[in-house]
Parts: structure tokens; sequence; C-alpha cells
């Protein structure tokens, strides 16, 4: 973040910004608590309703999207069941998989929660102050913009018609790519999501959000601030490619690494 000067308008919008979701965040508790449920059973209905999968989500899918330990949601579930909010039900292919479902007062205390969540939001939209100028929003940098382009291309494309140096940013080499057609300048593993961050995300499109943020957050320690660095230095001579075996390119880690190299300048 060197370099990096941010106007005043900026600030006061982000402290207006903060200040209303904290207002949120209590106003919504107490919402919860007025329909008979704690703010942990709110937030366990909305993750089950909004899954979007119609078989439901797994005990681990909710986990993941609480951000809690297994054991920690396995408590809640329980709970939650007992009062008659929600239902374990076996996946039709694989009896071993548990998925849950709202029962119908659970569905009924969330819906009404619901309505309510959207009015509040739509309300608290309208006081928040306008965004600044676009020109006063973004960052002024003294390092100067990249010489170079920043692409992303598929391994298996054929890489003839591709301007750049070439850079392999999956941590996983291409199946059934050999290293002469790759045309690389280098693999950069480090600069790849890691390993179990790779597998949580398992490119399911609802977890992308999510991935993005954990995935920026390893880019911005080491080792793999020093991959962007790198990469940053190759983009400032001239243009780069990444390479990636990714077939949703829009949902990729490389998307989101471009977008961290272009924002660094």
């Amino acid at each position: 973040m060197g370099g990096v000067s941010l106007s005043d308008e900026v600030y006061v919008r982000l402290l207006a910004l903060r200040t209303s979701l904290r207002q949120f965040e209590r106003w919504s508790e107490q919402q919860a608590q007025a329909a008979g449920l704690t703010p942990a059973q709110h937030q366990l209905l909305l993750a089950i309703r909004g899954h979007g999968d119609a078989r439901g989500p797994t005990i681990g899918d909710v986990a993941d999207q609480l951000l809690l330990r297994h054991h920690s949601v396995v408590g809640l579930i329980d709970r939650a069941d007992a009062a008659g909010l929600v239902r374990r039900v076996r996946d039709d292919q694989d009896h071993r998989v548990v998925r849950l479902h709202l029962a119908p007062a659970g569905a009924k205390r969330l819906e009404a929660l619901s309505a309510l969540h959207l009015e509040e939001l739509e309300r608290l939209a309208a006081k928040l102050p306008a965004p600044p100028p676009a020109d006063s929003a973004q960052p002024r940098r003294s390092d100067g913009d990249l010489s170079g382009s920043i692409t992303i291309a598929r391994a298996y494309e054929d890489p003839g018609d591709q301007s750049g140096r070439r850079f392999l940013v999956d941590r996983l080499w291409p199946r059934g790519v050999s290293r002469s057609d790759a045309s690389l300048t280098a693999w950069m593993k480090d600069a790849a999501p890691s390993t179990d961050l790779r597998k949580w995300y398992g490119h399911v499109p609802d977890r992308f959000d999510e991935f993005a943020r954990r995935y920026r957050a390893e880019l911005r320690s080491s080792p793999g601030d020093e991959a962007v660095e790198a990469l940053r230095g190759y983009a400032h001579e001239g243009d780069i490619v990444l390479v990636t075996a990714t077939r949703d390119v829009d949902r990729s880690g490389a998307i989101v690494l471009r977008d961290v190299l272009m924002a660094a300048g």
C-alpha cells in the first residue's frame, strides 16, 4: 500500500458505512430475538435457505458459510432441530451425507424476518452519503501505471498468438500439457491459491466471493506477496499472460490475481 493517498471524502464514507453496518447488525439481533430466535439460529436458517441447492446444504457447507468449526455447527443444528426449526435429511444418492432443510416453523420465521431485513436495508441505503466523485475514490499512486498488459489464457489454448511472457498460476500442472507446449517463462506456484483453499472452493459459483477474499489474504502474506511482487516486476517490463487450466476463468484464481496486480500498479 505504499504511495497510496485517499481523499477525506473516502474516510467519511467508510465511517458512515461501518457505523451503519454495526447498527444494522444490532438491529438484526433484536429482530431475531423478537421472533423467538437467537442470532445464531437466524444465521443458520438463512445459510440453509440461501444455499441455492435444492438438495439442501451439508453440515460442512453451513460451517463454511458461518465461518464456524464443524462441532460448533453440529451443536447449533442440534438445538435448532430440537426447537422444530430445521430437519436433517439423508442424501438420495449418498446416504452417508446428511443435508439440511428448514422445517415449516423455521421457514415461516425466516420469511418474516427476511422481509423486515430487506425494508431496513433499503432504509439504510437511503441514509448513506452519496458516493464521492470517481477520481477522489480511487487511490492515487506514486509508482506509475504498469508498462505492459495483463491477460489470462487457458493452458490448453495455443500460445502462438499470445503476446507477452507466460506464467502458470495454478498449484497443479495442467493435465496432458507438455512443458514444451506450455511455452512458460515460469511456474508461479506461490501465486496460486493454497491447496486447502482450492479444495474448499471446488469451483462452486456461490463460494467465489468468499474464495476471492481468502485468496487475496493469502497473497498479502509470504510467500504469496513475494510472487505478486515478482509478477508485478515482469508487468512493469512488458506484457504478461497468466496461464490457468481452469475452465471458468471468470471465477478463477487467475482473475483475482490479475485484479490484484492491476490494482497494485
